[in-house]
């Protein structure tokens, strides 16, 4: 995730695949422009998500989409929206101008997760009414929430998952729900209920309902699935897409442009680029130092949610915020391994950082683990142009000693 999480960070990733298509790594065993997620449902998640466009993808203004989209949900056209909708940065910039008065936080952490994450505390401090969804109710973000909606976890969950190699897969329950007990969709499904919704909720009773609702939805689309049965995904390896309906699945793996056919109206591939953008802040004098932050240990996962909570995880990890410094620079600063320093981005915000010594770092740069509250408040709020993700691996600080 790291090349997507900088200011030109859609324009990086097309530089990759402009090299693999040029070099001709592509379309061929062991090549391709592979982006490794940090989720089992990631690219499920890319293909159906509406904050960008349309299930099983095409823009909002497309009306030829918006037909065969509406048909497969059986709707009418125009209650779909016109244009996508808003980006996380736009909707914390209009909560803190008073435009957005309630927000509905699912499944993650932004008190800590965010860029320039004080924002995000001012926004929750600014909102009228704010609902976190979440399996557990002991995050920083939820002691913000006005209303929290428990969700079961995935062990009770039942549906379909798309990995990175574009495999759909059956996830079926481990264990089965307490009574009162609610998953994410069960949540969703009530309140749409709640909400007056009716028959507009007739082709989502169950996940499967869900899946092939939208499986309707790809029908002639790069990743179309309509071939796939839902039972058929149980007890097999999976099927990858593009699967029509009326194909037999003659082989486990099929590999994407082997025929060096693209998605594009001329069927051949497209180089995209252009100049290089300027960076909002550059290392200078007074911010000599690159800061970057990242992954820690292999026992921390993200905000520490849970993995804080096992032994075995922090018993190994500091409990505080901390960074990485080489070992040279802090020869040269009169930095100590183990004590505590302050650093300062030109955000204007400081914070206390315990120092762990490392070769492994350049000179001039600072790693942080990105599993603190500390690290993020630091980054000022730069989001990538085309895609909106914040620029979490850059920006110049200075260091201090406290005593």
């Amino acid at each position: 995730m790291g090349i997507n999480q900088g200011y030109q960070a859609v324009r990086t990733a097309q530089a990759i695949i402009n090299i693999a298509l040029m070099t001709g790594n592509i379309g061929r065993l062991g090549t391709g422009p592979n982006s490794i997620t940090g989720q089992c449902n990631a690219m499920g998640s890319r293909l159906f998500s509406n904050t960008t466009g349309l299930y099983g993808g095409g823009e909002y203004d497309n009306e030829a989409r918006r037909k065969a989209v509406a048909e497969a949900l059986d709707i009418d056209p125009e209650m779909l929206p016109k244009k996508p909708t808003l980006p996380y940065n736009v909707i914390i910039d209009k909560i803190n101008s008073g435009e957005i008065k309630a927000l509905w936080v699912i499944a993650t952490n932004p008190i800590v997760s965010w860029i320039n994450n004080l924002d995000f505390k001012k926004a929750a401090e600014k909102l009228e009414f704010l609902v976190v969804e979440d399996i557990y109710a002991d995050t920083e973000t939820t002691s913000y929430c006005d209303l929290l909606l428990p969700s079961a976890n995935g062990l009770k969950k039942e549906g379909v998952l798309i990995n990175t190699e574009r495999r759909l897969s059956k996830l079926d329950p481990v264990l089965e729900k307490k009574e009162n007990e609610l998953t994410d969709y069960d949540i969703m499904l009530g309140i749409g209920k709640a909400l007056g919704m009716g028959k507009l909720l007739d082709k989502w009773k169950t996940p499967r309902d869900a899946f092939e609702t939208l499986k309707a939805c790809t029908k002639g689309m790069p990743c179309d699935i309509t071939g796939v049965d839902y039972d058929m995904l149980k007890d097999s390896r999976g099927v990858q897409w593009p699967f029509r309906a009326g194909e037999q699945l003659e082989k486990d793996e099929r590999r994407l442009f082997e025929d060096n056919k693209y998605y594009t109206p001329s069927g051949k591939a497209k180089f995209i680029y252009e100049d290089v953008a300027p960076v909002t802040y550059e290392q200078s004098d007074e911010y000599p130092y690159l800061f970057n932050t990242g992954r820690g240990t292999v026992g921390q996962w993200h905000t520490q949610t849970r993995t804080r909570e096992i032994p075995d995880v922090f018993s190994i990890v500091p409990h505080e915020g901390y960074v990485n410094i080489n070992t040279d620079l802090a020869n040269e600063l009169g930095i100590k391994d183990n004590e505590t320093i302050k650093i300062t981005s030109p955000n204007g915000v400081s914070n206390n950082f315990l120092v762990k010594l490392s070769r492994s770092v350049k000179k001039d740069q600072i790693y942080a683990p990105m599993h603190y509250i500390e690290a993020n408040s630091l980054l000022p709020s730069i989001f990538d142009t085309y895609s909106k993700e914040p620029n979490f691996k850059y920006v110049p600080v200075k260091i201090e000693k406290i005593n």
